[in-house]
């Protein structure tokens, strides 16, 4: 923006000037100037202060809608003149069928008096005798109607013409508004010519003033830059006056600040060198506890040397030992061989005992058949009150989980299903159809996969596999024709699987432990984890057999002993196991942990309010002590004993504070 001088005005210089525009707009509306002088008088405020570009730019624009107005006026005209034909057209029209309307109403009631009047002379006609009169009354009724008739057709004539000549008037319509469309297209083709060459030539315009202003703004700006240069020179030299001041300051507090350092350097050294003498005396006397530890370790070691001679002692004293204990053993196997021919004397008369009390056992079964349902009644009453009051403690519990999560840990509560208060025979149920969904999903029904002695074994193990390898290809004979025909038509995988599934089975196996025990036996060595050739596996099958009906034989020995020996005592069926399971799980560790952190906060919360409650009691009692105290002291000062002595308190206070204000200095 440009003054009166022709130079760029600064950012100031163009605010006042709105601001001037602005309040002159304001005046001229409340004087009461027109819309139009208003708008006058805004165009050449902003022709004066604008920018040139704008400036230039408005102007194109209106001599543009000037030219672009004067081609739509011609353009309009062309649909003015059709518009103002078409109206005249229509009122000439409305004016014809008014005529029209009124001819017909005209001929219709004629038309009905004619009728009317004929109609009544038919009635006349029957009372004529002569027939002169008759024909002649004929005649003048047939002359009446046609009368009519000719009416009639004549408001026909006129309508064919009328008609006649609305369609010349239609094909003299359609002439004139093709001659108006090609005086349309003339027009807006005229008009399209004229616009085009106005727009660039206002184009070329705006691109000259654009340039000016491009200008202008570069040279305003190169004078302002200039202005802000010498202002930022002014500046750096205030900042180094004030730099060179603060150094100064800083300067001499580093030397009062070198002078206090000194003094603290003297008293450290000080401290430390009583330091040192502390240290030396106490490394003297670690000096002697060394001296005393190093004698008490001499001490103990001849000890040992003793201890180690009676141990050497100790040691043939026991081989002499053994020597006759060797002696002992042999005279034991002497009175073993006696002992067991006595015994087995004693065996046979023991077994006429056990069948004997074999017959009284069957006699005790009876009556515990009898005493069991007994007891099974009275369990299952006393297991019916015990589930109810489970039941109700675990309601409980879960309406104190609501409460705490609800009010203390404002939380949304989600309750558990009523499922899980249901009885042991719905869960069983349920755990069986799932089981029976798994089986039948993963076809451990026809494939054995999940059944059989392969079903806790790592099979991933390269031993493993090795060993079940070679019982597939040694041990084939153990599976049955019939199960060989079942296993061809599936594939060569599942046949292997089922194959090692059958053979172990025959075997006896029955847990992944009996696969590892099975390991054991097709092993070359211990140390090298190598399998045995396949021409010994047949032996080590075995070995294996024997070895695990022994095992198996001796486990039930032992398990028909305990059952003789034990009282049968039922156990716990698996509907009161998952009973117990779901009364165990319905609070969650996550919720116990919960529980135990908010139990935690709590006791926190509750020993903090108590000890703030001990403190407010201490303060409220420090507040009365130093009210008595003040009130003392008041009373100290305020006697007169005070105004006999050479130094009152009172100066004493004042001399205190004034001794403490230059010991610390003014900014303690």
């Amino acid at each position: 923006m440009l003054g009166e001088d022709g130079q760029p005005l600064d950012k100031e210089a163009r605010i006042a000037l709105r601001r001037q525009r602005i309040e002159a707009r304001l005046e001229a509306k409340k004087m009461g100037a027109s819309d139009d002088a208003a708008l006058l008088l805004d165009k050449a405020d902003d022709r004066v202060n604008v920018s040139r570009s704008v400036a230039q730019t408005s102007d194109s624009r209106a001599r543009l809608d000037k030219v672009s107005t004067t081609g739509h006026a011609l353009v309009t005209d062309v649909r003015t003149r059709g518009d103002n034909r078409e109206n005249e057209r229509r009122i000439a029209e409305e004016l014809s069928r008014q005529g029209r309307r009124q001819k017909l109403l005209y001929e219709a009631e004629s038309s009905a008096r004619q009728n009317a009047a004929v109609a009544m002379k038919w009635s006349a006609l029957f009372d004529k005798q002569i027939p002169q009169e008759l024909l002649y009354e004929i005649e003048l009724q047939r002359d009446t109607c046609a009368r009519i008739i000719a009416s009639k057709d004549h408001l026909i004539r006129e309508f064919k013409a009328e008609l006649k000549l609305k369609d010349d008037e239609y094909v003299k319509a359609l002439k004139r508004q093709a001659e108006d469309v090609d005086t349309l297209l003339q027009r807006m083709g005229a008009q399209f010519g004229a616009q085009r060459a106005s727009y660039e030539d206002e184009l070329e315009e705006i691109e000259n003033a654009f340039m000016q202003e491009r200008q202008e703004l570069l040279d305003a700006n190169k004078l302002e830059l200039n202005r802000l240069l010498e202002k930022r020179q002014q500046l750096e030299g205030r900042f180094l006056e004030q730099r060179q001041a603060r150094a100064d300051d800083d300067a001499a507090q580093l030397d009062r600040q070198r002078v206090q350092d000194a003094e603290d350097y003297a008293i450290l050294k000080i401290r430390l060198e009583t330091e040192i003498q502390t240290l030396e005396q106490d490394l003297e006397e670690m000096r002697a506890t060394y001296q005393l530890n190093s004698e008490k370790l001499d001490y103990n070691y001849r000890v040992l040397q003793e201890r180690d001679q009676e141990n050497t002692h100790t040691i043939q004293q026991q081989k002499r030992k053994v020597a006759r204990l060797q002696d002992v053993l042999s005279g034991l196997k002497a009175k073993y061989a006696r002992e067991d021919k006595k015994f087995k004397a004693e065996n046979t008369d023991l077994t006429d005992e056990f069948k004997r009390l074999t017959e009284q056992f069957k006699e005790l079964q009876s009556k515990f058949a009898h005493f069991e349902k007994a007891d099974t009644r009275r369990y299952k009453e006393l297991w019916n009150m015990n589930e109810e009051q489970v039941t109700a403690t675990m309601r409980s519990v879960l309406q104190a989980d609501k409460v705490i999560h609800e009010q203390q840990l404002g939380l949304h509560w989600y309750p558990p299903s009523d499922a899980i208060f249901n009885d042991g025979s719905a869960s069983a149920a349920a755990a069986a159809d799932a089981a029976a969904a798994a089986a039948a999903v993963d076809g451990g029904g026809a494939r054995g996969e999940e059944s059989g002695p392969l079903a806790g074994a790592q099979l991933d193990n390269e031993q493993i596999r090795g060993m079940l390898q070679l019982l597939t290809n040694e041990a084939a004979f153990l599976v049955e024709a019939k199960v060989q025909k079942l296993l061809e038509p599936l594939p060569l995988d599942e046949q292997n699987l089922l194959r090692i599934d059958s053979i172990l089975k025959v075997l006896g196996v029955e847990s992944a432990a009996d696969v590892e025990k099975m390991l054991g036996y097709f092993l070359a060595d211990a140390d090298d984890h190598e399998l045995i050739h396949p021409n010994d596996a047949i032996k080590a099958i075995k070995a294996f057999v024997e070895d695990h009906q022994r095992r198996a034989d001796a486990a039930k020995g032992k398990a028909r002993a305990a059952a003789q020996t034990a009282d049968e005592q039922p156990g716990p069926s698996r509907e009161e196991v998952e009973f117990w399971a779901r009364m165990a799980s319905i609070i969650s560790d996550k919720t116990l942990r919960v529980w135990n952190a908010l139990e935690k906060a709590l006791l926190k919360h509750n020993e903090l309010l108590i000890s703030r409650h001990a403190k407010m009691n201490d303060v409220a009692s420090l507040h009365v002590q130093n009210n008595e105290l003040k009130a003392l002291l008041n009373q100290y000062l305020a006697s007169r004993v005070n105004e006999d002595l050479i130094c009152p308190p009172t100066q004493t206070i004042r001399l205190d504070e004034f001794a403490s204000f230059q010991n610390t200095g003014p900014m303690g």
